[in-house]
């Protein structure tokens, strides 16, 4: 088959990049993805927590363009603009109140609040022990991820660009005179398929034992929308990636007579974060582990001695918890943390500008997902930046000796 541009990967950022590349007036775009219904997919795997509030400039706006999107389109994504509170430590709070005035003169509202206004404006926080301070921003909130995809992908169809289900990369070649183009060889699963043999498949595990055919694309331009594959399509595609794939669980939790519904995101001076899950809660922490794919959910252990010590330090109605159920997801890292978007330096073995990708945004994928599939469409079709300089997101600055700045991360 042959396409104008084949995008790697059908989650959040891939889904948006062919929004934008159809509403650029692209006609043939195509996204292929192994699990497109995105059960295992980081899109689906996530708390659906959406923030402005960064000390870079880059991911402030990305941010901020993506959060003004999902507000105008509410109904459609599940955004509640219900709030972001931070607590803080003495040794954080400086650092904390700094990135504030960056983000207000970027536009972004955020409340300094000092212990007693904590305790006056969120009564659930009863024990302050270690709290310093408090951030509050009223705009950050919740999305429904999946909503946010299917959103994308939903503008995406009506513009005909086409999604291909089961569908995995497996070679890349640039021949020669071949104007520019990109000969890709995909393997095609059957439509039905255990969880474990998707799990195999997804391992990159050899010998899965299902039907598969061959399937071939001639495409002018690539995309590595992978997410935690994105370093595996990258060495296929020719190029190397410091994308890792890490481990994050969350868990659900009954909190028996506590109403959590009045209150966003609270980010806890541990790290361990929050937020209601229709009349539960969900909270999640990002434990040091070991680069690899894992889909193993640690389950009651993991709530008892990494989330619930957190929560009872911060509230008498947190003394008695139940942990429900969780999950494990992926998320792909970077060295900085930060998203690599851009066009993809590429040596011998590819062709210049033809490959592309966005990818490993460790863990704000969902948050900048609109402004970042709008970057993209616009490096592709024009060869800059307009919207906004995402320069600095290069894939080659770990290379030449750059990294991002950035230090609020969860």
């Amino acid at each position: 088959m042959r396409v104008d541009t084949l995008i790697i990967g059908a989650g959040v950022i891939g889904s948006s990049v062919a929004m934008h590349l159809a509403r650029k007036g692209v006609k043939n775009v195509r996204v292929i993805d192994f699990d497109l219904e995105g059960a295992l997919s980081s899109s689906e795997l996530n708390a659906g927590g959406v923030r402005a509030t960064w000390v870079n400039p880059i991911n402030i706006e990305m941010s901020k363009l993506t959060i003004e999107y999902m507000a105008s389109h509410a109904d459609e994504v599940g955004y509640r603009a219900c709030g972001y509170l931070w607590l803080h430590t003495a040794e954080r709070l400086e650092n904390a109140l700094q990135a504030r005035e960056l983000q207000l003169a970027r536009g972004w509202p955020v409340e300094a609040w000092d212990v007693s206004e904590l305790q006056r404006r969120t009564p659930l926080i009863d024990k302050t022990d270690g709290i310093a301070g408090a951030l509050f921003s009223p705009r950050d909130g919740l999305v429904n991820p999946n909503r946010v995809k299917n959103h994308f992908r939903e503008q995406a169809r009506e513009l005909g660009v086409v999604f291909d289900d089961r569908t995995m990369l497996r070679t890349a070649e640039y021949p020669k005179n071949s104007d520019g183009k990109v000969r890709l060889v995909c393997e095609r699963f059957e439509n039905v398929m255990s969880h474990e043999s998707k799990l195999e498949v997804l391992s990159l595990s050899p010998g899965v034992a299902e039907r598969s055919a061959k399937v071939e694309y001639v495409a002018d331009r690539v995309v590595n929308c992978a997410g935690p594959w994105a370093s595996f399509v990258a060495g296929i595609l020719g190029y190397r990636s410091r994308s890792t794939p890490v481990r994050r669980q969350v868990s659900i939790f009954d909190c028996r007579d506590t109403d959590l519904t009045p209150y966003g995101m609270i980010v806890d001076t541990s790290g361990v974060y929050f937020h209601p899950e229709a009349t539960n809660g969900l909270a999640g922490f990002a434990a040091p582990e070991t680069p690899g794919i894992n889909y193993q959910y640690d389950g009651e252990s993991f709530f008892q001695e990494l989330i619930w010590p957190a929560l009872y330090e911060r509230s008498t109605r947190f003394e008695r918890l139940k942990h429900l159920t969780g999950w494990a997801g992926l998320y792909e890292v970077s060295p900085d943390e930060c998203a690599i978007l851009g066009s993809v330096k590429m040596g011998d073995a590819g062709q210049s500008g033809c490959v592309f990708e966005a990818h490993s945004f460790s863990g704000h994928g969902v948050m900048h997902s609109y402004s970042a599939g709008l970057l993209v469409a616009e490096k592709m079709l024009t060869g800059r930046y307009q919207t906004l300089d995402a320069e600095i997101l290069s894939g080659s600055r770990f290379e030449e000796g750059r990294s991002v700045s950035e230090n609020l991360i969860i």
